[in-house]
């Protein structure tokens, strides 16, 4: 499994889905195809020649764009959404209905807001503490994980929890309570599923390059001081 389609961004958030795009790249996929807001998806192709768009009519993204969305997934191997879309309504509906697609997916970011019940698998959930406060009220924790489901709570420290085990990191760095770190985290974990590693695993060394690279950066820039774009760069010399 090589490729990657991300489904994100509208026209507040351009900056979430280039992070991801090029944190999957750089962590295992062989190629990254972001559908995004025509706007959002013409930034990307100024930011970087590596990520292919395929650009979506209309600000925000919406039910509308479903089928476009199911035919690209005939191409992929890993989703990743949620990544500034924002909640809209028919944003919302879109990415539940996205949750249910069978194969593997990260679920981050406003995807993890909008999602009502059990109805997804095979997926890593990547919740920050408010995301997480959301899946208790509105999900069956217990239920969700025997999905095949595995839950990178991130915090200090980020937790990671499936059916059968849990993982606690010994010290997270600080620095990845910034905004934007969560976006690489999403797409590290792409890239290490696209790689054909399992959920957990791929999640486990998700969470250790992103926290080995943030103490890198640390003692380099003498603080928490960096930025989740930092972290992106740093991963090419890793």
């Amino acid at each position: 499994m090589k490729r990657v389609l991300v489904v994100g961004g509208s026209e507040e958030y351009s900056g979430a889905v280039f992070l991801v795009g090029i944190a999957a790249l750089r962590s295992g996929a062989e190629s990254v195809v972001v559908m995004a807001p025509k706007k959002v998806a013409w930034a990307l192709n100024a930011l970087s020649p590596d990520l292919v768009t395929r650009k979506l009519k209309g600000e925000y993204l919406s039910l509308s764009h479903k089928m476009q969305i199911l035919r690209q997934l005939k191409t992929a191997d890993v989703l990743v959404i949620g990544n500034g879309t924002t909640t809209r309504p028919a944003t919302a509906a879109l990415m539940r209905a996205l949750c249910a697609w069978p194969g593997k997916k990260v679920i981050d970011a406003d995807a993890l807001k909008v999602l009502r019940g059990n109805k997804t698998s095979n997926a890593i959930l990547t919740p920050n503490a408010g995301e997480w406060k959301l899946l208790e009220k509105n999900r069956d924790i217990k239920k969700l994980l025997a999905q095949n489901i595995v839950i990178i709570k991130k915090g200090m420290p980020t937790k990671i929890i499936s059916k059968t085990q849990t993982f606690r990191q010994k010290q997270t760095n600080r620095g990845l309570d910034k905004a934007g770190t969560g976006d690489v985290l999403a797409g590290l974990c792409a890239g290490y599923l696209a790689l054909g590693l399992s959920l957990w695993d791929a999640a486990k060394q998700a969470c250790e390059t992103g926290n080995t690279i943030a103490e890198l950066l640390t003692k380099k820039k003498k603080g928490y001081y960096f930025l989740a774009s930092d972290i992106v760069q740093e991963l090419k010399k890793s």
